[in-house]
């Protein structure tokens, strides 16, 4: 029997209840075990053509030869597993034969695989010119370096330190630049993966040029290892507080089952570090129907379906995801990391891709609103700051609109799960049922207060005052009872929403709402209230500027009357003079 896995052909060989043994037809190998259920998720496929066409032809006396050097170990089947008696047969019929074990190991291997029992001869090399020396002299030399120099200069400084004389000129005979040429190319040196590696460096080879293998999804068979990252959007945004300001571009984090493609979690907001990782693993870890409804969405539970921690995190070694509070995470809840290296996005191909198709779904139909365009550095560019219209929490409500498309409409191909819909939601509903899962089931609102930063603020009697906005709860008397005003207190607050925040008490956490002197600025995150705040502030200085100036007008004008006005000296004032000076004035 044959099975397809990866692209790759395996020949099954015997096996028990739990599995079986099996080859590698392509590259026939030292036999592996294969549990049953992983079996079932490979492809039955017909056995190769030629494969079939050995199967009714007739060996050739070389082949017979060959197959009566390892007739022993084809009898005894145990040596399919039993490693340690397959090579000591291995060493005592190479002993026997006066031949290599490699030889002996190499023909076993392709007899258990069903291919032809043939060995590769190399051909004699031909024996290089001297002038094949230099080429390769200098292309190793100049052509290969970091330096980059093209393959014309290469030539030329093969010319100028093998074939020109000491006063430096060229000598009646040396090799042309087409023979050159020829020669490069015809050894296929421009494709060989050691051009790209001399001439960029091996970081960006294994970046950009590598060759990969294999599927993404079939990493790993079990839902719940969440592969995280994150990205600036290429769109500005303005304040809900006032329109008029332009408050920057956000940042999108997303967790991406690696085994689903599922995205399992997101945070968009404009604050980016430790708490915005724990943000998304607190949305990965929330119910999303309800989530979706804060944007005025209407979901089902079946278009987003997961909830819960992830088992196992691939990340790379980003600052915000080997932090203490991340660490602290891990240790509470039993979540394994797998730290990637640094400037290695392919090590986390999916959801990189997924970042990909968000902006892909989203730019061409927000362009012109802010959307920053590929020429945003040229010198003649639109300044796409000025085209900004989205709020952060409508800009939220598109990206949620794309990933609800993603995780419940788009087929995908390469699935590993082939009696689920082509969907990353069904597909994660059918491992959930199967329990093929590492989730960590969990209370999204415990793990929600356990991300939020903490510092500390002072008891008052109208509250709590968190930078200027002031808090009260219904049961603050009840805590003053048994506390004095003018403590200081713990507290823990979210950049995202300045609407609440909370005291902790022991393991308690007492939530605080704005009081009503505060309310205007329910909703809004901290970044938009201090805008805001600084906004206000500058306002009250330019109508103190204004009051002052008119003051002093005031004065200003007072005086210039008092200084215009005559004095004369005047004789004993009289009540009957004062009124009689009136009725004249009236007059």
């Amino acid at each position: 029997m044959f099975l397809e896995s990866c692209g790759e052909v395996i020949r099954v060989l015997c096996g028990n209840e739990e599995g079986n043994w099996v080859i590698s037809y392509d590259n026939p190998c030292t036999p592996k075990f294969v549990l049953r259920d992983d079996l079932r998720t490979m492809e039955r496929i017909e056995p190769p053509k030629d494969f079939q066409m050995r199967m009714t032809q007739e060996q050739t006396p070389g082949q017979k030869k060959r197959q009566e050097l390892i007739s022993e170990l084809l009898e005894e089947e145990s040596y399919v597993w039993d490693r340690t008696g397959r090579n000591t047969k291995i060493r005592e019929i190479a002993a026997r034969e006066k031949t290599s074990e490699r030889r002996i190991r190499e023909l076993y291997f392709r007899a258990l695989a069903g291919r032809a029992l043939v060995e590769e001869r190399k051909k004699a090399e031909k024996e290089e010119t001297k002038e094949e020396k230099d080429f390769l002299w200098a292309i190793d030399t100049f052509y290969y370096t970091a330096k980059k120099f093209s393959l014309r200069s290469a030539y030329d400084m093969l010319l100028l330190s093998r074939y020109t004389d000491p006063d430096g000129h060229l000598l009646d005979v040396y090799p042309s630049w087409n023979t050159f040429r020829h020669y490069f190319y015809d050894k296929n040196f421009h494709k060989k993966s050691r051009n790209l590696i001399a001439r960029n460096g091996l970081t960006d080879y294994q970046r950009n040029e590598r060759p990969l293998f294999g599927s993404a999804s079939a990493w790993k068979e079990q839902i719940g290892v969440f592969q995280m990252d994150a990205t600036q959007a290429d769109i500005y945004l303005v304040s809900r507080l006032d329109r008029s300001e332009v408050i920057g571009r956000p940042y999108i984090y997303l967790a991406v089952d690696t085994a689903t493609q599922l995205i399992a979690g997101v945070y968009v907001g404009m604050d980016a570090g430790e708490q915005a990782v724990i943000n998304c693993l607190s949305n990965a870890a929330a119910d999303k129907v309800s989530f979706c409804k804060r944007y005025g969405l209407d979901i089902k539970k079946e278009e987003w379906p997961n909830t819960g921690l992830p088992g196992e995190i691939i990340t790379d070694k980003g600052r915000e995801f080997i932090g203490t509070r991340m660490n602290e995470l891990a240790m509470k809840y039993g979540i394994e990391f797998e730290s990637l290296p640094p400037f290695r996005p392919d090590g986390k191909g999916l959801v990189e891709k997924s970042f990909d198709l968000i902006q892909q779904r989203y730019k061409p139909a927000l362009r012109g609103k802010g959307v920053i365009e590929a020429d945003a550095q040229e010198r003649w560019a639109v300044d796409y700051r000025s085209q900004a219209v989205l709020t952060l929490e409508e800009f939220t409500k598109v990206i949620l609109s794309c990933i609800l498309y993603l995780n419940s409409c788009r087929v995908i191909e390469n699935r590993f799960c082939k009696d689920a819909d082509p969907v990353a939601a069904a597909m994660w509903m059918k491992c959930e049922k199967e329990k093929r899962s590492l989730v960590i089931p969990i209370n999204s609102e415990e793990l929600y207060r356990f991300g939020l930063p903490r510092t500390s603020a002072t008891l008052n009697r109208r509250g709590i005052c968190y930078q200027g906005l002031w808090y009260v709860s219904e049961n603050y008397k009840e805590f003053l009872e048994s506390h004095n005003i003018g403590e200081i207190v713990r507290i823990c607050y979210d950049p995202e929403d300045v609407s609440r925040l909370f005291l902790l008490n022991g393991m308690n956490y007492i939530p605080f709402e704005l009081s009503r002197h505060s309310k205007q600025y329910a909703g809004a995150t901290e970044s938009e209230y201090q805008m805001k705040r600084k906004a206000e502030r500058d306002s009250r200085k330019e109508s103190e500027l204004r009051d002052t100036e008119g003051r002093i007008r005031l004065l200003k004008d007072i005086e210039s009357v008092v200084k215009q006005a005559e004095y004369r000296d005047k004789n004993k004032i009289s009540t009957k003079r004062m009124e009689q000076a009136k009725e004249m004035e009236r007059a």
